[in-house]
């Protein structure tokens, strides 16, 4: 058996090595075709009327609210399906493209976020079609319309209880699936009649249709430009005239801060206490900040300053495009709909404000490091010298959840070949800066700037030796728990619990969902590689050849911040956890994956038979409640003694009874379970909101398209949540408090296929019921008035169909 492990890595390693050597001829083909090029984008123009008897804030009132309650449900992200994204009336008359965003893609191909070309002429020209009908007699245009078309197959064929069955065999092949552009909408529809919109879902109602047929018969008009000045306008614009005027310092080095501070925000939705409900996103643009003054009369005075950004492909790439001249850093209001899987919120204040004014401007640039470093390379850590590494780091730690955000919450959203590089369920924690080696000698001894951004096996284990031999030069005994940053006992971003949902994540601060299988320790130079790779590096219009470059590379990075928290543990404890964290192919990979460290030092003195939970309570003691949050109840280890068969009358009954089943392996259930599961639970007028969610167990996490081969489901676990926990909703239940019990009974009791369908079908609310949408519009109403302003539309691309058949 064991020769036979062995000689499937041979074939992997020599398949993965082949791969690098098409990859090359994949990379230079694809630096051909993607010729897309970086320009400035200007402001958009809207209409002073709707050239129409619809007002100018129909669209706004009546239209796009369906789309964020209908539509928006899958048509929401980057790969949406044909590429339609309804979270504005720009992505609206950009259309649909004919390619299958889910089929494969050999090559890189052109950027496609909605606003990578300049106009709707230039989406035309790179393959999109319209999907409103504005030409013609007005009666004619809601039948040439595809959206409108596909809206009434959707009534024809899906009033509930419609038949599930006919859209499996769409799903099978999602990478066959074609978008109507090309063919037709009549010959579309001819072949898959069950294809209506919104797809697989109870119809929209007659009076939205009739909003639609309406609507488009006036020529399908957006908002006018009185309307949009409106939205537009700045609530708060002194508080946006502050960060400007930060980001934008006459100093030496506040190009470089603000550089370095957009590279690790890009992505990111700001959103600022002083100036509430308002979000925005830190862009680069050609024109100048704001300016707010207060005049003679004590009145406020607001000089405007439209944003225009500098589009490039990725954002570290040269801003000084032909013509432009001068940089400046802005703040640009977002106005489009905000849905859940791809929004990740940094809260910002004036404290704030000043706490980044220390941290960059209260310290000396680093002697002889250039200020001025150029676009030349995309290496942190060369282009950044001149900040202090001490800096840098306490940037990234302090925001933590803001950089992994931009790892998991990235422009494609989902993708379950990327997140299979982590396993399901685990801490990080993170290396205190002023303990860090890598910020106390920020070079390592290396060579070259390239060797920390090297992705392949040699130039990452060149790394990894070179910092274990600073770490020995700091730390000759090894890490202590003092060496492990607590967030000054306050900042929550210390302890984060990461989720994986199979093609997604979820994020959370502190301890929760119980004490998971694994855990990270994370350093400054491992956490930049990590972000630069997955984010900042990654191209997401890539080849497949990058993507599994990258893939590999996070796989080894898990390895070494696992490592890293192995090395708290008693020495003779550290290769048995590494073994069981990583068992069977992948074992036999880690021979790739040296531990340097592995026999240094002691680590930390524990009581007890069990070192994880020895090395876990140093790390709650040190960081206290503050950080950590409370404790677990709905997770705990140490479980209330309920019978499941008791009858729940209360709240707090049904914590205790649910508790039970949570962090336990070995149920017969938890394979059944869905990645994520909604809960509203009513006891008389009062409704509560539960999450529960399925934490998959993997033999191996590091052999790339095994996934299915490293199950183990026998060590799945349930873990519960308050509130809601997930961006991608896979079943939703309405429950009564008087049905609990019976609930969690015959939950428990599922052990076959047929019997989690009986289960499913009885409690859950199905996408074909007519309870669906009104049982997702009071959740999406609950998470707007109860989780400001990190609230979004969910995600319904995988409802039911994900994780169970019908």
């Amino acid at each position: 058996m064991k020769n036979r492990v062995r000689y499937s890595a041979g074939v992997l390693l020599f398949l993965l090595a082949a791969g690098a050597i098409v990859g090359g001829i994949v990379w230079q083909q694809a630096s051909e075709q993607a010729d897309w090029q970086a320009f400035v984008l200007e402001p958009t123009t809207y209409p002073e009327t709707t050239g129409s008897e619809l007002a100018g804030s129909y669209y706004l009132d009546k239209i796009q609210p369906i789309f964020n309650r209908r539509c928006i449900v899958c048509h929401g992200c980057l790969d949406s399906p044909c590429l339609l994204k309804l979270t504005c009336y720009e992505g609206l008359l950009r259309g649909a493209r004919k390619v299958n965003p889910d089929a494969t893609h050999l090559f890189a191909e052109k950027p496609v976020r909605l606003f990578d070309q300049p106009s709707v002429a230039a989406w035309r020209e790179q393959g999109f079609c319209k999907v409103v009908e504005q030409q013609g007699p007005p009666e004619e245009r809601p039948a040439k319309s595809i959206l409108f078309r596909m809206l009434v197959a959707g009534t024809e064929h899906n009033q509930p209880p419609f038949e599930l069955q006919p859209l499996e065999p769409i799903y099978h092949s999602v990478n066959k699936h074609l978008c109507p552009c090309e063919q037709g909408i009549d010959a579309y529809l001819q072949q898959r009649p069950s294809a209506g919109m919104p797809f697989g879902m109870p119809a929209l109602t007659a009076d939205e249709n009739q909003l639609f047929s309406e609507w488009i018969s006036a020529g399908s008009p957006g908002p006018t430009a009185e309307v949009m000045a409106q939205v537009q306008q700045l609530k708060q614009p002194e508080v946006i005239a502050r960060w400007e005027a930060f980001l934008n310092q006459d100093v030496l080095l506040s190009p470089l801060v603000s550089r370095f501070i957009f590279e690790h925000a890009f992505l990111a939705t700001l959103h600022f206490e002083e100036s509430p409900g308002e979000y925005f996103r830190l862009v680069r643009s050609t024109t100048p900040p704001i300016q707010v003054k207060t005049d003679a009369d004590g009145k406020q005075v607001v000089t405007a300053s439209p944003v225009h950004e500098i589009k490039t492909a990725r954002p570290f790439n040269n801003p000084y495009l032909p013509g432009v001249d001068k940089l400046y850093y802005r703040l640009k209001k977002v106005t489009e709909s905000r849905v859940q899987k791809s929004l990740f919120v940094w809260q910002l204040s004036d404290d704030k404000l000043k706490h980044l004014d220390e941290l960059f401007f209260q310290v000396e640039p680093v002697a002889g490091k250039s200020l001025e470093p150029g676009y030349s390379s995309h290496n942190p850590f060369e282009v950044f010298q001149a900040i202090p590494a001490r800096s840098r780091a306490q940037f990234l730690v302090e925001n933590s959840h803001l950089i992994v955000s931009g790892m998991i919450r990235g422009p494609v959203c989902v993708g379950n070949l990327a997140t299979y590089a982590i396993k399901d369920n685990f801490w990080v924690f993170f290396v205190d800066p002023e303990h860090d080696p890598s910020v106390l000698k920020p070079e390592l001894g290396l060579q070259s700037w390239e060797d920390f951004m090297n992705y392949g096996l040699e130039g990452n284990a060149v790394y990894n030796d070179a910092y274990f031999k600073v770490l020995d030069q700091y730390k000759p005994t090894g890490y202590e728990i003092n060496d492990v940053w607590d967030g000054n006992q306050q900042n929550s971003n210390a302890w984060l619990t990461i989720l994986r949902n199979e093609t997604n994540a979820t994020i959370l601060r502190g301890r929760q969902g119980g004490i998971p299988p694994t855990f990270w320790l994370i350093d400054y130079s491992g956490f930049e590689r990590l972000y630069y790779s997955l984010v900042v590096n990654y191209e997401y219009y890539g080849s497949v050849a990058q993507k599994l470059d990258t893939w590999e590379f996070m796989s080894r990075l898990r390895q070494e911040f696992e490592d890293n928290f192995l090395r708290l543990l008693p020495v003779d404890a550290r290769k048995k956890y590494r073994d069981l964290w990583t068992r069977g192919i992948g074992q036999e990979l880690l021979f790739r994956m040296p531990f340097p460290g592995e026999n240094v030092g002691e680590g930390l003195e524990v009581e007890g038979t069990d070192p994880i939970s020895g090395v876990l309570s140093q790390i709650q003691r040190q960081f206290t409640e503050a950080v950590s949050g409370p404790r677990d109840l709905l997770n705990t280890g140490n479980k209330p003694d309920v019978k499941l068969t008791d009858p729940v009358k209360d709240f707090a009954g049904w914590e205790a009874a649910l508790s039970t089943l949570t962090m336990r392996t070995q149920l017969k259930f938890t394979p059944f379970l869905p990645s994520n599961t909604f809960i509203r639970l009513t006891k008389g007028e009062e409704h509560r909101v539960y999450s529960l969610v399925a934490n998959r167990s993997y033999a191996f996490n590091n052999v790339v398209f095994d996934e299915n081969g490293a199950r183990q489901p026998e060590l799945d676990t349930m873990s519960a949540y308050h509130g809601l926990v997930g961006d991608f909703p896979n079943l939703i239940v309405d429950l009564k408090i008087e049905d609990a019990s019976a609930f969690l009974t015959e939950l428990n009791a599922v052990s076959t296929t047929e019997e989690w369908i009986a289960w499913k079908n009885k409690f859950g609310t199905l996408r074909n019921s007519a309870a669906f949408w009104p049982m997702l519009d009071w959740l999406t109403d609950w998470n707007f008035q109860n989780r400001q302003p990190d609230a979004g539309y969910f995600d319904l691309k995988y409802y039911m169909l994900l994780d169970s058949r019908y």
